[in-house]
């Protein structure tokens, strides 16, 4: 009867602490907070883009997906020498990357309070915000630097303290009086043959007028597409592009491409190409109904790159139209891409 009683007050006991050990355990989503809070984002490798699908038969295509939600925004180890580069476009050449309208202002101090929170909470190691009285400011533990969060009364546009925060440039879009989306502000530190200053009020079709098929293939389903969006379901695509650059050039210049991505170059060697990767998001704003817009731009050398994405960079640059192989570029860095792709991988020459 004693070792019965005893055994049945060990049992108690023990169940007692089992509960006590899970009631203090953290969570699972505790011990994930805590380790994200640990990890040096700044170390990690860029999100990765979708990949080069080596179609042999060209069709312009949205290619759409739905969007990652917890890497909307990303942070890796390009973030300070490009975030280096971002103060340095603002501060000279602001009026070329940042503009917008006055109709975009509520939309833009939106936007700003997304990006704010979303990186709180996704990178928190990095990201902290504090209220402030009335206003709440953030704060970025990796550049020491600090910005008001909704306050109406602060100097700097909501779109460039977002910018100055993040890797990816960003974009509103708002729908004018015939149904079609524009360009209403933007902060786009990385363009590709265009400047915000240029573009600025374009609609979305005008500022893909130079694409060869654009117009004729998508261009309907793109403004039908962007009219159906919630903010329930964002979307995100890939896009990619070849980049020739100078010996010795400076990262700034290498991003900074307004006038376009290939020059002729005397000489020209595979180590001056790139392969320019963009991952572009969509999301609409829940209350003023704008579309933000992101692109994040993302530099490969070609000795990066994996076999089969060679094999399938060959497919595709053959698969291209005259048109669109003009566009692109091909004259210019076509069979110096092909040799190295023929001579890294088994691709018939």
């Amino acid at each position: 009867m004693v070792y019965s009683v005893s055994f049945v007050a060990f049992t108690i006991a023990s169940v007692f602490i089992q509960w006590l050990f899970k009631l203090f355990r953290p969570s699972q989503d505790e011990k994930v907070t805590e380790k994200s809070t640990a990890l040096d984002v700044t170390h990690k490798a860029p999100y990765p883009c979708n990949a080069i699908k080596g179609n042999q038969k060209f069709r312009i295509t949205m290619g759409l997906r739905r969007l990652d939600d917890w890497n909307w925004l990303t942070v890796d180890k390009n973030y300070l020498k490009e975030h280096e580069v971002r103060n340095a476009l603002l501060k000279n050449q602001r009026s070329q990357v940042i503009q917008c309208l006055p109709e975009s202002k509520i939309a833009c101090t939106e936007a700003l309070e997304v990006v704010a929170e979303f990186l709180c909470e996704r990178y928190p190691a990095m990201f902290h915000m504090e209220e402030e009285g009335d206003m709440k400011k953030i704060h970025n533990r990796k550049t020491g630097e600090s910005f008001l969060v909704g306050d109406e009364n602060d100097t700097m546009d909501p779109l460039e303290t977002a910018v100055r925060l993040t890797m990816e440039d960003l974009s509103i879009l708002m729908k004018n009086e015939e149904g079609e989306y524009y360009l209403a502000a933007s902060a786009t530190l990385f363009p590709v043959g265009w400047t915000v200053q240029e573009r600025i009020g374009w609609t979305i079709s005008q500022m893909h007028d130079p694409v060869p098929e654009w117009k004729d293939k998508i261009g309907h389903s793109v403004n039908k597409f962007f009219c159906r969006l919630t903010p329930e379901s964002p979307m995100e695509r890939s896009n990619y592009f070849l980049e020739t650059r100078e010996p010795d050039e400076g990262l700034g210049d290498t991003l900074f491409r307004p006038m376009g991505l290939t020059e002729e170059q005397p000489g020209l060697s595979i180590e001056d190409i790139l392969l320019r990767w963009e991952r572009q998001t969509f999301r609409r704003l829940p209350r003023t109904g704008a579309l933000i817009f992101s692109v994040k731009t993302t530099l490969n050398t070609f000795d990066e790159l994996p076999v089969d994405q060679l094999q399938a960079l060959a497919t595709e640059i053959r698969s291209w139209p005259e048109d669109m192989a003009k566009y692109k570029g091909r004259d210019v860095w076509g069979q110096r891409v092909l040799d190295y792709c023929i001579q890294r991988s088994i691709v018939p020459a």
